[in-house]
């Protein structure tokens, strides 16, 4: 089969389900709240989707917690996941002003303008909690610097295209790992420029990842936005988003380093990580618990030291 008619198939879904998800956008977001008690409800008792893994992650993150802790935060998270799926599907027609409505981000200009007026770049490291999609896509109403984030390209061309068009929509540049040389690293140097890094997957290398205990496990972190943020001399910001009521969130921004290159990859990192592990304990049921975290374990190899990871391609 060629290539051509091999595609064909993707390409016939993706005609017949954009479409679909366009209008579905359409609906206010209270509607599509509703419809998101219902994808819970199939996802957690009909489709039981992942549900060894969020189970398994969840208990041995929180090992004090008894069984009726851990279905409790399993009920929720579903609940939580089911919210994010509709909240990416609003992503593709939600207005500026609603989004600044449903994520309220305090003192946002006061915190970035002094990057700008110097043109220090900024690295902004969050994890897969509360409503991440939303952050990227309210962002560049709010600051004045050129934006960037980093992904993972789907393999399907088509979805990936779509993906790329809904996150772009307010101004954030989507660009894959393989093209930062090509796309990003001549153009920031000009002005201040930010760059986000989702940074709690797991790391393809575990011979050149950062390990810590995190959650209660051994767990490995790639160095990417740590030695990104030193070989740029950027300010280095965590943010959390943060659940408050159905579909409003609060992000708060915390300083890890002013200056990237005052402390070492390492700290950065776990400094990072100690703040991603406070914002799950906090709220621990809109982590993305179906991700398979710890599929990844420590070989009994020496570790390279901060300055050996270098950003993953």
């Amino acid at each position: 089969m060629s290539v051509a008619n091999a595609d064909c198939p993707i390409m016939i879904l993706y005609i017949l389900l954009v479409p679909f998800l366009y209008l579905l956008a359409l609906l206010p977001t209270r509607v599509l709240y509703f419809i998101s008690d219902g994808i819970a409800w199939l996802l957690e008792y009909v489709v039981q989707y992942r549900r060894a893994v969020v189970y398994t992650n969840i208990r041995n993150s929180f090992p004090e917690k008894n069984d009726a802790d851990i279905k409790a935060i399993a009920h929720q998270f579903y609940r939580h996941f089911a919210d994010v799926l509709v909240e990416n599907v609003k992503a593709t027609s939600i207005s500026r002003e609603e989004l600044m409505e449903r994520i309220n981000v305090q003192g946002v200009r006061e915190i970035f303008q002094p990057y700008w007026d110097r043109k220090q770049n900024v690295v902004i490291v969050l994890g897969h909690c509360g409503a991440w999609q939303w952050a990227g896509l309210v962002a560049p109403s709010l600051i004045p610097q050129r934006l960037f984030a980093f992904y993972n390209p789907l393999t399907n061309k088509y979805f990936d295209s779509f993906i790329k068009r809904t996150r772009s929509r307010y101004g954030m540049h989507l660009v894959s790992m393989r093209d930062y040389l090509r796309h990003v690293r001549a153009r920031f140097d000009d002005v201040s420029s930010l760059h986000f890094f989702l940074f709690d997957q797991g790391p393809s290398n575990v011979k050149r990842a950062y390990w810590t205990t995190f959650l209660n496990q051994e767990t490995g972190f790639y160095y990417g936005p740590a030695h990104f943020a030193q070989e740029h001399n950027c300010a280095v910001l965590y943010v959390a988003v943060k659940y408050q009521s159905r579909g409003k969130y609060l992000a708060t921004i915390t300083t890890i380093a002013d200056d990237a290159n005052s402390i070492t990859a390492g700290e950065i990192i776990e400094r990072s990580v100690r703040l991603l592990e406070e914002q799950i304990r906090e709220q621990p049921a809109d982590w993305l618990w179906s991700h398979r975290r710890w599929k990844r374990k420590r070989h009994l190899t020496p570790t390279l030291s901060d300055g050996e990871g270098g950003i993953q391609k």
